[in-house]
């Protein structure tokens, strides 16, 4: 069963924000180094700037799918399966537990929050979120914990729980 993960606001705000930025900064450096006579510090930039944006992009989140032996967190520079024989358990959780949470790698909001981020109470965790406000906490038999936003989570976790029951 697929779960759609759409963006929130802060999402899409961070990620048009810095989009916007670049286009101004590559602009604004275009301007300058015409004025000079050179291109190749141009070309550089436009390559750093392109790999900005396509590495936070190729990491990101754009579904989630429960079968029968896997939970697939789909990226577009691929996708992250994970055994359901592997999973201990699965739950909703407020996001005020967010809260205070730093990232240790990830991204922190362009094309969505996710990579290694810790908190006292959670400790370190993987993020694979697109959103904040609707997140389902996944502990693994290795107490590892992952969080994913699927749209619709109480759908989410009674497809798991429908799933785990069939072992």
């Amino acid at each position: 069963m697929d779960f759609s993960a759409s963006y929130d606001k802060t999402t899409k705000i961070i990620t048009a924000l810095v989009g916007i930025l670049m286009l101004v900064v590559l602009a604004s450096m275009w301007i300058s180094l015409k004025a000079a006579g050179t291109g190749l510090p141009l070309v550089f930039m436009a390559v750093v700037s392109f790999i900005s944006v396509i590495l936070p992009y190729g990491f990101s989140v754009t579904k989630y799918q429960l079968n029968n032996e896997e939970l697939i967190i789909f990226r577009p520079f691929g996708n992250k399966k994970i055994l359901l024989t592997s999973i201990a358990s699965a739950a909703i959780i407020d996001p005020k537990l967010l809260r205070w949470s730093w990232r240790i790698f990830g991204s922190g909001g362009m094309f969505g929050y996710y990579g290694t981020f810790g908190n006292k109470q959670l400790g370190t965790m993987k993020w694979y979120l697109t959103r904040k406000d609707r997140i389902v906490l996944i502990t693994t038999v290795n107490n590892k914990k992952l969080l994913l936003s699927p749209d619709d989570v109480d759908a989410f976790i009674k497809a798991y729980e429908q799933t785990r029951n069939r072992y």
